[in-house]
């Protein structure tokens, strides 16, 4: 007896799409975008390049997946938490992580070719934390959210984007949120 034929149940295609996102992170943030192709990530996450098709679209339809994916870590935060240093960490932990640095790191060197790839990113990462750090930030705080989150990322992300440094400790994470919301005035 052969395999099930069919469609496959809304589970199975749900397993099949998180696989085939894990497939585009591993390729994006371990050899780049230009590694990104039907053929590979149809052949390292074991599905038809028609589904791929299907189900993505095109190769940026791929990458979208991905952005959506590393940047559901808001989705989360946004209940979690409740102060603005525990936002302001939530980033951080987030953000320089491996994978979002290599994600990161393969968007910038896609940006020229792809832009609305690029706004998208910019959109769904940047943007949307930003919004995330002004809705803990009153009113009248002595910086914008765009400020912020540059001053929050800085150079320790501008190291990780290099590979100039590896991934900081929770305790180096805690620190750098505390000096960046001491410089600001929005922390003791």
């Amino acid at each position: 007896m052969t395999g099930k034929r069919g469609r496959p149940s809304a589970a199975e295609s749900l397993a099949r799409d998180e696989r085939v996102v894990d497939v585009v992170i591993a390729l994006l943030t371990g050899e780049g975008f230009e590694a990104l192709t039907f053929d590979r990530v149809a052949a390292e996450a074991h599905v038809a390049k028609r589904t791929l098709y299907g189900v993505f679209g095109d190769r940026a339809g791929l990458v979208r997946a991905a952005i959506l994916r590393q940047h559901a870590y808001l989705d989360h935060a946004e209940e979690e938490s409740a102060d603005l240093r525990s936002a302001s960490r939530a980033i951080l932990v987030h953000l320089l992580g491996d994978e979002a640095v290599g994600i990161h790191r393969a968007i910038i060197s896609a940006a020229v070719l792809h832009p609305p790839l690029a706004l998208e990113f910019y959109d769904e990462g940047p943007g949307r934390a930003q919004g995330f750090l002004a809705s803990h930030l009153a009113a009248d705080a002595p910086v914008s959210p765009d400020l912020l989150f540059t001053a929050l990322l800085g150079e320790p992300h501008r190291r990780r984007l290099l590979g100039l440094a590896g991934p900081l400790t929770s305790g180096e994470i805690d620190a750098h949120v505390d000096v960046v919301l001491r410089a600001f005035g929005l922390s003791s």
